[in-house]
C-alpha cells in the first residue's frame, strides 16, 4: 500500500532502528532454551501462533540429521504423514532458510562435526527428497540437489563428497579470491612481462578447477540448485569460454570480454555483497519510471535546442580578403558559386588561418548576427562555415548532439562553456532560456532521481527493521514460553540449573569478548599494572586527581589550539629566524604532550591507559613527534612532519561535532563496506576496460588531439592514468575526456563507454551518499558521541563563565537596585541568534507574518509557557487602533516632557496623527506601494553601469528616480516611527534592515550633493537595497527566520569543515610551498622547459640579460601559506576549474625549481583523498541541517512556507489527484458512436503513435538536411497537426462541454491551437518580415500532448505530486536565492566593472552591466566558471595596469581588489550551497510525505473490474467469502492485499449475504477507503465503479445476514465456550477420580491402573 512513515518520522527513528538491527544480529539462545524449544511440545504449543514451529522438525526429532542413502525414503514418508495434516495451516516465513543466508538462531550452533557434511533439509514446508543442505563456516546454508550430478555422481559418491567439502570450505573462496586479485594485478600492466602468459595458463587452470568442483558438486543445469541455475555461475562459464577461445583466436581490444567477468567474479565472493546488489537492483527498479521521465525531458530539451540553435555554433569570425575584387566576390561565391569568379570561396573558408583565434584557443572565435551576440574584431566578418567547436562535438545540429549537450547541462559539466558559446552565437537574450527553462528542468530531473533513490533506500531500511523486529519478538516469545514452561515444571533444581547455565553463558560471552588466553592476562597484570609500594600508589592517586581535574584537559585543549596556530604559521618564503622560532615552539609542545602522556601512564597504569582509544592516538603522535625531533636533520623523512599535523584531530575529543564527523567517517568503513567495495570494484573495472579498449587508439591517433603529438594529461594508455580518468568522470568531469576519446577512437565505442560510466558511477555514488546519510547503522553509532555538558573542557569553561558573571554581577547589582524591576524587561532583537550555552530545546524565535510582529513580547517567559498568549497579542496588535508607547519607560522617567496627555489639546492631536499613521502603514496598499518603490529603486540601481556616464538623459532620470525613492523611504520610516513608536521600530530586525539600508542611501545622496564622488564603499553598500524586499514576502521571512535559528549550528558545522580542511591545508603547505613557481614567456604565452631553465636563478639570469618577456611567476592558487591553501581547497571543493591546481602539484619538483611534466604524478592521490573527505563533509553538513529541521518540525507546522502556502500546497495536491467523473455517453446515436470512438483504447493508441511520429520527425532534422528531406519532414508535421485538429473536433462533438472539465484536455486544446496557428504565423513571418528561430517553438508544442498519457504512470505521478507540493517552498528558497543573486550582481557591477578582460572575463561575460553581472553570478550559482571570474579580480601589477585608460570612460585602471573579490565569491558560494541544499531537501520532504496520499485512477478501476470478472464468471456481482483472500492477492497495487491477509480481511467487516457471499461494491468500497482519504473522491469512485458494473436493483433487494467481523467473533465465542465446556468436563472427571481414590484401598496413595 506504500510507505506509512513521513521523512521526519523516518529520520527520527533511525537510531532506534540501528539499535534494533544491532540487537537482532546478536540474538542467541542458551543451551537450556534450545533444549526446551526442540524437545518440549508445551513450548511448541505456546508458540503455535508464530512461524517458529513451522521451521522446526517435530518434537523428539533431531534438528540436524545426516543425509544418508535412507534419507530420501524417510523424508518422503514424513511428507505424506505430516505435512498435509499438521503443517497445512501453520504460518511460514518465506526466505528464512534461503541458500546463502546464515542459519536462524532457533536452531542453535551446529556441532563442528556436522559442518561441511550433507544434512537433511531444514526447510520442512519446501522439503523434498531430492535435495539436501550443507552448513559452511558461520552456519551458512548451502543447498544441493540430491539427483546424480551429471547423471553420474550420486550424493554419496566419493568424488562428489570431496567436491562438496571443497566448495563449502571457507578456504576455497579465499583461494579463488586471491587468484582473481593476482589476475587483476596482471591486468593493470600495460606492458606485461614475457612470463605473464605462463601465469595466464595458471589462472585458466584455477578457473577450470573451480568450474569442475562446482559442476561435480551441484550438477549442470536440469535440476534446481545446479550450476547453471545460479546466474553468478554464468560468469565462471564466460571466463572459461573466453579464455580457451582466446588461445585459438586473438581478441585484440575485445579481450575485455574475458576481463569483465573475471573482475565481476569478485562480487559473489565478498560476504554480503549479493544482498547489496539486490538492494541496488531494487533501487534501479524503483527508478524505472524516473529514467523514462528523464529521457523524455532530455529529449524535449534536445529537440528544443535542435529547433532553436541548429547550425548556430558554426558562425565564425573570418578575415576579410585584402583585394576589393575578391571582397566583392565573397557573397556571390558563397551563395551562387559563380563560375566566372576566380575566387575559390570554399578553399578560402577551409583555410583555418583566415579565422580569428583567441590566444591559447584551438577553436575559432564564435560570433553572431543579432544585436546581443558576439562581435568580431575590426577587419573580420561573421560567416557560417566549417565545423563546430571542440573537435566538432559541441553543437545542436542533430538530435544526438543536442541530446549530448543537454546531458552536459544536466550534469553541470563544463556547461558554462556551452552556454557562453551559445550566447555568443545566438545572443545574450537566450540566457533567459537557460535560466527559466533548461536549469529548472534539470533540477526537476535531478531532484526526482534523488527522491527515487532515497525512497527505495528508505523502504529497504524499513523492511530490514521490520524483519529484525519480528526476529526480536520471536526471541522474546521463545524466552517467555521457556520460562513459563520451567515454572510449570516447578523445581528449584531446574531453576538453579538455569542460573548456572546463565552464569556459564555470561562467562562464555565474556571469554569471547576477551578472546585472550589466561597467560596473557597474567602477563598483563604483571607488566602493565604498576602497584609496587604505598608511596607509588599515593603518587598515582595524586596524579590521577590531577589529570581528572577539568582544568587539566582545558589546559591541554589550549595547548593544542596554540600549537595548531604555530603549525599554521609556516609559509613560503620564511626567514631563518622565524623558522627557528617555529622549530623551538614545536619542540616545546612536543615535550608538553609527551609529559601529558607520561603523567597519564603513571596515573592510570599502561593497562588502563591503553584501554582508551584517544590515549592510543595521542601516544602514537607523541612517539612519532619524538622520532621526528631525533631525525630532523636527516633528509627524506619529511613525511614524519605531516604526521604531527594529525594533532588537529585531538580536538574532536572535546568537540562533539568534530567527533561526530570522525565517527561518520570511521563507521562508514565498517557499516558500508560492501557499498564502498562495489564502487571501488566498478572503478577498477572501468579503468582496466578503458585501458584495454583505447590504449592503442591513444597511441596511434594522439596527433588528433595534441598539436605536438604528445599524450595529454588525461588518457588511457596505462592503468594509473586510466584510473585517474575514471575517478574524474565519477567526480562529474566527463565531457572533455569524451571528446578526446571520440577524436582518437571514434564515436560509438566512446559514447557507450562513457555514458555507461556516467550512469553506473553516479548511481553508485548517490547510493553510497544516501546510505551514509540514511543508514540506521551509521546513525546508531553516533549515539555514543559525548555530550557537550559531560566533557571536562565544557565544565572548565562553564566555571570560568560563572566566575566572570559573578564578578560582573556585583556591578550590575547596584544598577538593578537603582532601576528597580524595569531592567528585567530589556528589549532584544527579534532575530536574536541563540548562543551555544543556551538550551537549544527551549530557544525559540517568533515567526511573524505581518511586518511588525517580529518584536518579542515583554513577558517573554510567560509567552514561552503559554504560546496562546502570542496569538492574543498578535490579534490585539492587528485589531487595535491605539499605537503603543513611542519610547521605552526609562526615557519617560528621564524626560517627563515626553509623557504627553493624549486625551486633550496637543496630545490629542498627536495621538490622532499617530493613529492615522498606524492606519496608513497597516493598510495593504501601503505595503504594495513600498514594494513597488523598492522595485523601482532596484531598477534604478541596475542602470548605474559604466555606460551611464555616456547617456546623460538616462543618467538624469536615474538620479531623479533614486532621489524620489530615498525621499519615499524616509517618509515610510517617519510614518512607521509615528505609527509604531521608536521602541517598537528599533526592536524589529526587519525595520533595522530598512533603517540601515536607508542610512546608506542617504549617506550616498549627501556625499553626491557635497561633491564627494569617490566613496566607493558607500556606493557598493547600496547594492543591499533589493534585500528590503525580503520583508514583503511572508515565505521568505519564514525561511530567513529558520536560517537565523540554525545559524549557530551551521556555523559550528562550517567550523568543523574548516578545521578538517586546515589539516589538508597544512599538509599542502608542507608538500607544495614554494613549488608552484614557474618561468614563463609572456610574449609567446609558453612555459619554458626544464632543459632551458632549471630553477629560479636561471630564470632571473635570463631577465637580467634583457629578456623582458620572461617572468618568474607563481601559480594563482597555491599552497605557499595556510590561507592560500584554504583558497585552493575551496576552489577544488566548489568549482569545476580545479585542474590547474592539480596540474601544478603533479608537475612540481623542488622549491624554486622549474616544474616538469608529471614529475610528481602520484601527488594526485592527495587531491583524491581530499575529495573523499569533502564527500563526508557535505554529508555531515546535510545531516546537521536535517537534524535541526526535524527539531523545528513541531506541531506539524510548515518549515519552508507559510500556513497559507501550506494550504496552497495541499490544494495543488488535491487538484492533481482529484478523480474527475468522465462524461456520460450521449443519447444521440451519432454522438454516442463518436463517444465510443474517441474514448476507445484504439483511438488512444493511434493518437499516441501519431505523437511519436511527430516527435520522430522533429528528431530527424539535421543541419545539413537536403531540400527533399526538409519537404518530407514538413508534410509529416503538417499531416500530424491535421490529425490533431480532427481529433480535437471529434472529441468536442462527442464530449461536449465535458471536454473542458479535464485540464489535460484544455492543455491539449491550447497545444493544438498554437501548433496549427504556428504553421501560418511562421510562414508569414519568414515570408514578409524576418526569419527567426523562435517560431520553431510552435512546432514543439505537440510534444506536450504526450502528457495526456501519463495520467496513470503511478511511479512517476507519485514523485511529480510531491514535487508540485514542494513548489511553494521552492518558490521561497528560489526567491531568496534570486534576491541574493541580484544583490551580489549589483555589488559586482559597482566593484569589478573595470577589471582586465582575462580568463573567463571577456566582452560578454563581465561586470560592466547588470545583465552581464547577473550572467556571471548565474554561472557561479552552478559551481562552474567562478574561478575564471576571480582570476582577473585578484590580479595585481604587473599582471594589470592601475593607470590604464578605459576608452570612452572616466575611470582608469583595470586592476581588481583581491581581498574583496575573495570574500565576495566565497560568501556567495556558501550562501548558494546552503540554499541549493535546502532546495533538494524541500523536494525530498514533500515527496516522502505525499507518496501515500495518491488517489485511484481509471486504470485501477478497470483492473479491479477485470479481476472480479475472473472470480465471478456468471456476472452475479457476488463471490464466496472463502475466495476473498485469493481475490485480494490477485489485485495490483495499490488495492492489492498480499497473503497472509486473514486478519486484515476480517477487520474490513464486509457484509455477508446468503451462502456466505460478498458483494463487489462492498469489497471495492473497503479497499478504496484504505487508499483514498477524501470522502468526496471516495463517493466519486463508488459511483464510477457502480456504472462500470452496470448495476441493477438486485442488490437492494438482498439483505446481509451477517458480517465478516461478526462471523469471526461468533467463531471465537464458540471456541471459548467449547474450551470452557471441555475444561469443565475434564475437571468433573478429575474430581470423580479423586473421590474414587479417596474411597479406594487404605494406604494406597495412587489410583488403580486403568
Amino acid at each position: 500500500m506504500g510507505r506509512k512513515m513521513s521523512f521526519f518520522d523516518f529520520w527520527k527513528s533511525m537510531k532506534e532502528r540501528g539499535a534494533l538491527l544491532e540487537r537482532a544480529s546478536q540474538l542467541r539462545l542458551l543451551p537450556s532454551q534450545l533444549k526446551h524449544l526442540h524437545g518440549d511440545s508445551g513450548v511448541r504449543v505456546a508458540l503455535r501462533e508464530t512461524t517458529i514451529p513451522s521451521l522446526l522438525p517435530p518434537v523428539g526429532t533431531a534438528v540436524f540429521r545426516r543425509f544418508t542413502p535412507d534419507s530420501p525414503g524417510e523424508i518422503k514418508q514424513r511428507l505424506e504423514a505430516e505435512v498435509q495434516q499438521v503443517k497445512k495451516h501453520e504460518p511460514y516465513p518465506a526466505g528464512v532458510l534461503e541458500a546463502g543466508k546464515p542459519l536462524p538462531f532457533i536452531y542453535g550452533v551446529p556441532p563442528p562435526e556436522l559442518l561441511n557434511t550433507p544434512l537433511e533439509d531444514l526447510d520442512t514446508h519446501g522439503q523434498s527428497d531430492k535435495r539436501f543442505i550443507v552448513l559452511g563456516k558461520g552456519s551458512t546454508i548451502h543447498r544441493f540437489n540430491a539427483e546424480p550430478s551429471c547423471y553420474l555422481l550420486s550424493p554419496f559418491n566419493p568424488f562428489r563428497t570431496i567436491a562438496i567439502k571443497i566448495l563449502t570450505h571457507s578456504l576455497f573462496n579465499l583461494f579463488i579470491m586471491v587468484t582473481i586479485l593476482t589476475n587483476c594485478v596482471f591486468m593493470m600492466m600495460s606492458n606485461p612481462p614475457a612470463w605473464s602468459q605462463t601465469m595466464e595458463y595458471a589462472f585458466m587452470a584455477v578457473y577450470t578447477f573451480e568450474v569442475i568442483v562446482k559442476v561435480g558438486s551441484r550438477g549442470l543445469w536440469l535440476e534446481k540448485f545446479t550450476f547453471l541455475r545460479d546466474p553468478w555461475n554464468w560468469l565462471d562459464l564466460m571466463v572459461i569460454f573466453t579464455a580457451y577461445l582466446a588461445m585459438c583466436i586473438p581478441f585484440g581490444r575485445f579481450s575485455v570480454l574475458s576481463t569483465i567477468p573475471r573482475i565481476l567474479k569478485l562480487l559473489p565472493l565478498i560476504s554480503g555483497m549479493k544482498s547489496t546488489l539486490r538492494a541496488l537492483a531494487q533501487s534501479v527498479k524503483r527508478l524505472a519510471g524516473i529514467i523514462i521521465l528523464t529521457l523524455f525531458c532530455l529529449s524535449l530539451l534536445a529537440v528544443i535546442g535542435l529547433q532553436v540553435f541548429i547550425g548556430g555554433l558554426r558562425h565564425k569570425c573570418v578575415i576579410m580578403p585584402s583585394s576589393p575584387n575578391l571582397l566583392s566576390n565573397v557573397i556571390p561565391g558563397y551563395y551562387d558559386n559563380a563560375a566566372e569568379s576566380s575566387f575559390d570561396f570554399a578553399d578560402y573558408m577551409n583555410n583555418s588561418e583566415n579565422f580569428y583565434f583567441l590566444p591559447g584557443q584551438i577553436d575559432a572565435l564564435l560570433c553572431g548576427n543579432s544585436s546581443s551576440s558576439g562581435v568580431c574584431p575590426d577587419g573580420f566578418t561573421c560567416l557560417k562555415w566549417g565545423k563546430n567547436p571542440n573537435y566538432g562535438f559541441t553543437s545542436y545540429d542533430s538530435f544526438g548532439w543536442s541530446l549530448l549537450s543537454m546531458l552536459r547541462l544536466m550534469t553541470r559539466d563544463f556547461w558554462d562553456n556551452l552556454v557562453m558559446l551559445t550566447l555568443r552565437a545566438e545572443g545574450k537574450h537566450y540566457l533567459a532560456f537557460f535560466m527559466l527553462f533548461v536549469f529548472p528542468s534539470t533540477f526537476f530531473i535531478l531532484s526526482l532521481i534523488l527522491v527515487g533513490v532515497a525512497m527505495a533506500f528508505g523502504e529497504q531500511e524499513e523492511a530490514r527493521a521490520a524483519e529484525a523486529k519480528q526476529k526480536e519478538e520471536e526471541f522474546s516469545q521463545i524466552v517467555e514460553a521457556v520460562k513459563r514452561r520451567e515454572e510449570e515444571e516447578q523445581t528449584t533444581e531446574l531453576s538453579e540449573k538455569k542460573d548456572g547455565e546463565d552464569k556459564s553463558h555470561e562467562e562464555a560471552e565474556s571469554g569471547e569478548q576477551r578472546s585472550c588466553p589466561p597467560c596473557c592476562f597474567t602477563l598483563a597484570n604483571l607488566l602493565l599494572k604498576w602497584d609496587c609500594c604505598s608511596s607509588w600508589k599515593w603518587l598515582k592517586q595524586q596524579l590521577y586527581t590531577f589529570i581528572t581535574n577539568p582544568f587539566f584537559d582545558f589546559g591541554i585543549f589550549l595547548c593544542l589550539i596554540v600549537n595548531i596556530v604555530f603549525m599554521a604559521m609556516e609559509h613560503y618564503p620564511m626567514s631563518g629566524g622565524f623558522e627557528k622560532h617555529l622549530r623551538i615552539a614545536e619542540t616545546v609542545f612536543t615535550m608538553i604532550f609527551a609529559a601529558e602522556m607520561v603523567i597519564k601512564v603513571v596515573a592510570m597504569d599502561p593497562y588502563n591507559y591503553f584501554q582508551v582509544s584517544w590515549n592510543i592516538f595521542d601516544s602514537v603522535i607523541v612517539f612519532i613527534s619524538l622520532l621526528e625531533l631525533a631525525v630532523q636533520d636527516v633528509s627524506g623523512l619529511s613525511l614524519l612532519r605531516n604526521v604531527r599535523l594529525l594533532r588537529v584531530f585531538r580536538l574532536a575529543r572535546w568537540w562533539p561535532s568534530f567527533q561526530m564527523l570522525l565517527k561518520i567517517i570511521s563507521s562508514s568503513g565498517q557499516k558500508l563496506r560492501n557499498s564502498t567495495l562495489l564502487l571501488l570494484i566498478m572503478v577498477f573495472l572501468f579503468a582496466v576496460v578503458g585501458m584495454q579498449l583505447f590504449d592503442k587508439d591513444y597511441k596511434d591517433h594522439v596527433c588528433h588531439i595534441s598539436s605536438d603529438c604528445t599524450l595529454p594529461r588525461w588518457h588511457m594508455v596505462d592503468f594509473f592514468h586510466s584510473f585517474l580518468l575514471i575517478v574524474r568522470v565519477h567526480c562529474g568531469q566527463w565531457v572533455e575526456t569524451l571528446w578526446d576519446c571520440m577524436a582518437v577512437a571514434g564515436q560509438p565505442m566512446c559514447l557507450i563507454f562513457f555514458i555507461t560510466i556516467l550512469v553506473i558511477g553516479n548511481l553508485l555514488v548517490l547510493n553510497l551518499f544516501l546510505a551514509l546519510l540514511l543508514s540506521s547503522f551509521i546513525s546508531h553509532s553516533l549515539v555514543a558521541v559525548e555530550d557537550t555538558r559531560k566533557n571536562n573542557v565544557y565544565i572548565a569553561m562553564g566555571w570560568i563563565r560563572k566566575q566572570i558573571r559573578t564578578f560582573l554581577g556585583k556591578k550590575k547589582h547596584v544598577h538593578k537596585e537603582s532601576n528597580g524591576k524595569e531592567d528585567k524587561n530589556q528589549e532584544s532583537l527579534a532575530l536574536r541568534v541563540p548562543s551555544h550555552e543556551e538550551n537549544n530545546d527551549h530557544t525559540t524565535v517568533p515567526i511573524a507574518m505581518p511586518e511588525m510582529d517580529l518584536k518579542m513580547p515583554e513577558d517573554e517567559e510567560e509567552i514561552k509557557k503559554h504560546p496562546e498568549l502570542q496569538q492574543v497579542e498578535d490579534g490585539k496588535d492587528r485589531e487595535g487602533v491605539s499605537p503603543e508607547d513611542c519610547c521605552v519607560k526609562q526615557c519617560y522617567r528621564c524626560c517627563p516632557l515626553l509623557d504627553i496627555d493624549t486625551s486633550r489639546g496637543v496630545g490629542r492631536v498627536w495621538s490622532n496623527v499617530r493613529k492615522a499613521s498606524l492606519m496608513i502603514v497597516k493598510h495593504r496598499g501601503f505595503d504594495i506601494f513600498i514594494f513597488f518603490v523598492i522595485l523601482l529603486s532596484t531598477v534604478a540601481l541596475m542602470f548605474e553601469d559604466i555606460h551611464l556616464q555616456n547617456r546623460p538623459v538616462l543618467e538624469r532620470a536615474v538620479k531623479l528616480v533614486d532621489q524620489v525613492c530615498i525621499y519615499l523611504f524616509l517618509l515610510e520610516m517617519l510614518l512607521k516611527w509615528l505609527a509604531f513608536g521608536l521602541k517598537k521600530y528599533f526592536t524589529d530586525a526587519w525595520c533595522w534592515l530598512d533603517f540601515l539600508v536607508l542610512d546608506v542611501f542617504v549617506a550616498s545622496l549627501i556625499a553626491h550633493k557635497m561633491g564627494y564622488y569617490e566613496l566607493g564603499a558607500i556606493q557598493s553598500l547600496r547594492a543591499l537595497g533589493p534585500l528590503r524586499a525580503m520583508s514583503r514576502f511572508g515565505g521568505v521571512k519564514v525561511l530567513v527566520h529558520y536560517l537565523f535559528r540554525t545559524g549557530p549550528y551551521i556555523f559550528d558545522t562550517l567550523l568543523v569543515a574548516l578545521t578538517l580542511w586546515l589539516t589538508f591545508s597544512m599538509i599542502g603547505v608542507n608538500m607544495y610551498a614554494g613549488k608552484f613557481y614557474y618561468c614563463f614567456n609572456e610574449t609567446s604565452g609558453e612555459l619554458l622547459l626544464p632543459g632551458e631553465v632549471n630553477n629560479k636563478s636561471d630564470c632571473l639570469s635570463l631577465v637580467t640579460e634583457n629578456y623582458t618577456e620572461i617572468r618568474w611567476k607563481n601559480a594563482k592558487f597555491n599552497f605557499d601559506n595556510v590561507m592560500n591553501g584554504y583558497q585552493s581547497l575551496q576552489q577544488m571543493e566548489a568549482s569545476s576549474d580545479w585542474f590547474d591546481i592539480m596540474y601544478a602539484a603533479v608537475d612540481s619538483t623542488q622549491v624554486e625549481s622549474q616544474p616538469g611534466y608529471e614529475r610528481n604524478i602520484y601527488s594526485v592521490l592527495y587531491f583524491i583523498f581530499f575529495f573523499i573527505i569533502a564527500f563526508f563533509t557535505l554529508n555531515f553538513f546535510i545531516r546537521i541541517i536535517i537534524n535541526h529541521l526535524q527539531k523545528d518540525k513541531v506541531g506539524g507546522k510548515p518549515i519552508f512556507m507559510t500556513e497559507e502556502q501550506q494550504k496552497c500546497s495541499k490544494a495543488i495536491k488535491k487538484w492533481i489527484l482529484k478523480n474527475r467523473t468522465p462524461a456520460q455517453r450521449p443519447q444521440n446515436q451519432c454522438q454516442a458512436r463518436l463517444y465510443d470512438l474517441v474514448t476507445s483504447q484504439v483511438c488512444e493508441v493511434i493518437v499516441l503513435a501519431v505523437i511519436f511520429l511527430n516527435i520522430l520527425a522533429l528528431m530527424l532534422e539535421t543541419e545539413d538536411m537536403s531540400a527533399e528531406k526538409e519537404e518530407i519532414m514538413y508534410w509529416i508535421l503538417f499531416i500530424c497537426i491535421v490529425i490533431y485538429v480532427i481529433e480535437l473536433i471529434l472529441k468536442i462533438i462527442a464530449l461536449r462541454r465535458h471536454y473542458f472539465t479535464d485540464w489535460l484536455n484544455v492543455l491539449d486544446f491550447i497545444v493544438v491551437f498554437l501548433s496549427f496557428s504556428g504553421l501560418f504565423i511562421t510562414d508569414l513571418m519568414e515570408k514578409y518580415f524576418v526569419t527567426t528561430s523562435c517560431f520553431a517553438l510552435f512546432r514543439l508544442l505537440c510534444i506536450f500532448r504526450v502528457l495526456r498519457f501519463c495520467r496513470c504512470a503511478r511511479a512517476i505521478r507519485k514523485l511529480i505530486v510531491g514535487f508540485m507540493m514542494s513548489l511553494p517552498a521552492l518558490f521561497n528558497i528560489g526567491l531568496l536565492l534570486f534576491l541574493i543573486m541580484v544583490t551580489f550582481s549589483l555589488f559586482g557591477m559597482y566593484n569589478f566593472a573595470y577589471v582586465k578582460k582575462d580568463a573567463a572575463i571577456d566582452d560578454l561575460n563581465n561586470f560592466e552591466t547588470f545583465l552581464n553581472s547577473l550572467s556571471c553570478m548565474f554561472m557561479t550559482t552552478t559551481s562552474s566558471g567562478w574561478t575564471g571570474l576571480l582570476w582577473p579580480i585578484t590580479d595585481t601589477p604587473p599582471d594589470c595596469d592601475p593607470y590604464e585608460d578605459n576608452p570612452g570612460l572616466m575611470a582608469t585602471g583595470n586592476c581588481g581588489n583581491p581581498l574583496v573579490g575573495i570574500i565576495f565569491f566565497h560568501t556567495y558560494i556558501i550562501l548558494y550551497i546552503l540554499l541549493i541544499v535546502h532546495l533538494y531537501i524541500a523536494v525530498v520532504l514533500e515527496t516522502f510525505n505525499s507518496e501515500d496520499s495518491e488517489a485511484l485512477c481509471e486504470e485501477d478501476l478497470k483492473m479491479f473490474h477485470k479481476t472480479w470478472r475472473t472470480f465471478d464468471a456468471d456476472a452475479s456481482h457476488y463471490i464466496p467469502y472463502s475466495e476473498l483472500s485469493d481475490f485480494c492477492n490477485a489485485l495490483q497495487d495499490p488495492l492489492r492485499i498480499p497473503k497472509p491477509s486473514t486478519v486484515k480481511l476480517i477487520h474490513m467487516d464486509l457484509p455477508l449475504f446468503t451462502g456466505d457471499k460478498i458483494h463487489c461494491l462492498d469489497v471495492f468500497n473497503k479497499l478504496a477507503a484504505q487508499v483514498v482519504k477524501d470522502p468526496e473522491d471516495l463517493d466519486s469512485l463508488k459511483g464510477r465503479m457502480k456504472e462500470m458494473f452496470e448495476m441493477n436493483s438486485s442488490k437492494e433487494s438482498d439483505e446481509p445476514i451477517s458480517s465478516t467481523l461478526k462471523r469471526k467473533q461468533q467463531e471465537v465465542a464458540a471456541t471459548v465456550i467449547q474450551r470452557a465446556y471441555r475444561k469443565g468436563v475434564l475437571k468433573a472427571a478429575e474430581e470423580t477420580a479423586l473421590e474414587f481414590v479417596d474411597e479406594g484401598v487404605p494406604g494406597s496413595s495412587h489410583p488403580a491402573d486403568a
